[in-house]
């Protein structure tokens, strides 16, 4: 009886650990957030879903502001709204839609907690300086937001869901790749939009070399997985990461580079306003209609899905 009773320990004990280890501050907040949503971008609760095993839920991972704040995920945004969390238009358009006998379900997860302190930051920018190297020991944000999102996926298994795919933006996005590199059974695959998180180019190459350090860390994290199997999409207009510096995605053989730079700014509408954008806001397009129309006109979410089942 000893024995049975230390077993079922073992077990609650081993199905829970990992969600232990995530004491970071405002989580619980923030995770209160998490939902399926649909096409509008609307919460409804999971009793609403009648069967969880033939359904393809894509996690959509918003982006990020700077590492030391907290990111804003408000519970309702409006729509395009991808600086308070709000998924990506043309990511609500798959609510919904079948593949091979699976419908798609779009799961938002706000996990933005906070990063490293400045004090941190400073840290490893003079240990690169004086040794050429950092010895990382503290976690930047993206490092937690991937615990987070994985912790979520752990979850959602766990209720019967077979099927998961991520999806992101920007900050989002470059943890979704990270994650799906390391845990292919989990994570059959990812959408990737315009994938960043170590600031703005001239940033993490001059400025705050700590941070293109960091950088390199999880480029060297995917590589070493030696297996990526993604769509991502990327523009020469985009401040942070553009399809030159993200060029070493394509040595991944199951992964679908997409350079959406003949999408022009100056042709996508703000969210908010009813006002072009400037010919340098390639890093915003998501947000837009027009990227929302390119997506469909090209059919690229789809025939990317379709081959994944």
């Amino acid at each position: 009886m000893k024995k049975i009773i230390l077993f079922i320990c073992l077990i609650f004990f081993l199905n829970n650990s990992f969600a232990e280890t995530l004491n970071y501050k405002d989580l619980d907040k923030l995770s209160k957030i998490n939902s399926f949503v649909d096409e509008k971008g609307k919460s409804y609760p999971i009793e609403n879903i009648e069967n969880k095993k033939n359904s393809i839920v894509i996690i959509y991972n918003h982006g990020s502001t700077n590492d030391h704040k907290k990111d804003s995920c408000k519970k309702n945004p409006s729509p395009g709204y991808i600086w308070q969390g709000a998924v990506v238009p043309a990511i609500l358009k798959l609510h919904n839609q079948t593949i091979k006998d699976n419908k798609i379900l779009i799961y938002r997860v706000c996990s933005g907690v906070k990063g490293m302190s400045l004090k941190n930051q400073k840290k490893y920018k003079k240990q690169l300086k004086e040794n050429g190297k950092i010895k990382l020991v503290d976690e930047f944000k993206n490092l937690k937001r991937q615990k987070i999102i994985l912790n979520e996926v752990e979850k959602l298994l766990s209720l019967g869901f077979e099927n998961i795919i991520l999806s992101g933006y920007s900050a989002g996005a470059w943890a979704s790749l990270n994650l799906q590199s390391r845990f292919p059974k989990k994570i059959k695959g990812t959408i990737a939009i315009n994938p960043a998180f170590a600031g703005k180019m001239h940033e993490w190459k001059k400025k705050y070399p700590e941070w293109g350090a960091f950088r390199k860390t999880q480029i060297d994290t995917m590589i070493n997985s030696q297996t990526l199997n993604a769509i991502v999409f990327a523009h020469n207009k985009d401040k942070f990461e553009d399809q030159e510096t993200l060029s070493f995605l394509k040595n991944f053989k199951d992964l679908n580079f997409v350079d959406y730079s003949d999408l022009k700014p100056t042709s996508c509408t703000w969210a908010d306003v009813d006002r072009k954008m400037e010919s340098d806001k390639g890093h915003n397009i998501p947000q837009s209609t027009c990227f929302t129309k390119y997506v469909e006109k090209n059919n690229y979410f789809i025939n990317y899905i379709e081959t994944l089942f």
